[in-house]
């Protein structure tokens, strides 16, 4: 597929015609390839949905309702920088749903466009060989992270969980095999230390926009040349499920602190203390010398904040909830349960965490 991508890209003209698979909406690629003098031909989503917004006078009004009436907390929501969905309507480029790209109806459709190229970003379809073979240019992929290392569906959740301090973004060519194609360009990233998922997926998305626009111009200049992977460094990390979101207090301090940033803003951190559980908004481990105590054990209580022995140095818990309670409920019950003293329970998982999947 790669060496087909290479020949032919050296033929092209300096317009390409392309069909875009993505989920994304906070991501200006497509007014950055325009404005390179491409042109986009449609854009593809399994389902055309708007996500709930977090922010705006609409937000806040409902997150004063939901505290009068003690519903559960917002979560925090990363602030959107760009709208692809209102700038497709804006520039009247055709939003097609497809259930299925891999049916032969969708690889028709697409046949019928006469497309140069189809570029994939945070798709949750694995593409096979007749759509992969359609477009006269092949297929690019954008994936979130520095291939061959973190492929798989959730790989801000992976490297967060492993505290890792560089991320990135990869351009490949798409193949039938997941995240293994010829890499076209590369963008590393520097995660921060409080950083936490959603905010590294939008650097990410922004960051692979601007990436993908230079490797398209660089299809069309006939300047491309992907180079095979390092089969040898490449690691792979499948969906994360419960198991991958245990709270273990016998853990250092850092370590539970790069699991909540991992599981942020999509769900809260849960742990539990005979049969009561508590919701984990806002958490920063600390330093310090051995206290004796053990791993799990409630060492200090402030207005809504927990300090908490572990494995490894102190987590300090600035924002939570005692479930089923919320809002000033719950806070008049902190006053009174979790005393200075008792145990966590030593493990603890997430239930039900969810993210956009990526290619």
């Amino acid at each position: 597929m790669s060496a087909y991508l290479y020949k032919k890209a050296g033929t092209t003209t300096s317009r390409l015609r392309l069909l875009v698979l993505s989920e994304v909406d906070d991501w200006d690629f497509g007014r950055q390839v325009k404005a390179s003098g491409h042109e986009i031909v449609a854009w593809a989503r399994p389902l055309w949905k708007r996500h709930p917004r977090g922010y705006g006078l609409g937000y806040t009004i409902r997150a004063f309702v939901r505290a009068m009436l003690c519903r559960s907390k917002p979560m925090r929501a990363v602030a959107p920088q760009f709208d692809a969905w209102k700038w497709l309507d804006k520039e009247k480029i055709q939003r097609i749903t497809s259930p299925n790209v891999n049916s032969p109806t969708f690889v028709e459709y697409v046949k019928g466009l006469n497309i140069d190229l189809i570029v994939v970003f945070f798709f949750p379809q694995i593409l096979k060989a007749a759509l992969l073979h359609t477009p006269r240019l092949g297929v690019l992929n954008c994936h979130p992270s520095l291939l061959p290392r973190y492929g798989g569906p959730h790989p801000a959740f992976w490297m967060l969980k492993n505290g890792e301090s560089v991320a990135g973004v990869t351009v490949h060519v798409m193949t039938e095999k997941i995240d293994a194609g010829d890499i076209v360009a590369q963008q590393e990233l520097i995660v921060g230390e409080n950083e936490n998922a959603g905010q590294l997926t939008q650097r990410q998305q922004h960051a692979a926009a601007g990436l993908l626009t230079e490797a398209v111009n660089a299809m069309a200049n006939g300047t491309v040349n992907p180079k095979p992977q390092n089969i040898a460094e490449r690691t792979y990390f499948g969906k994360k499920k419960a198991a991958d979101t245990v709270l273990d207090w016998s853990a250092s301090a850092r370590h539970i602190s790069n699991l909540w940033r991992a599981v942020q803003p999509y769900e809260p951190l849960a742990a539990h203390l005979n049969g009561t559980t508590i919701n984990i908004y806002d958490a920063q481990p600390q330093e310090g010398p051995p206290s004796g105590r053990v791993p799990g054990e409630i060492m200090a209580k402030g207005s809504g904040k927990l300090l908490v022995q572990t494995g490894n140095g102190y987590l300090e818990i600035r924002s939570y909830e005692i479930v089923p309670f919320h809002g000033w409920l719950s806070r008049i019950l902190q006053g009174f349960m979790l005393p200075v003293g008792s145990r966590f329970d030593l493990a603890s998982w997430t239930m039900g965490l969810t993210s956009n999947a990526a290619s």
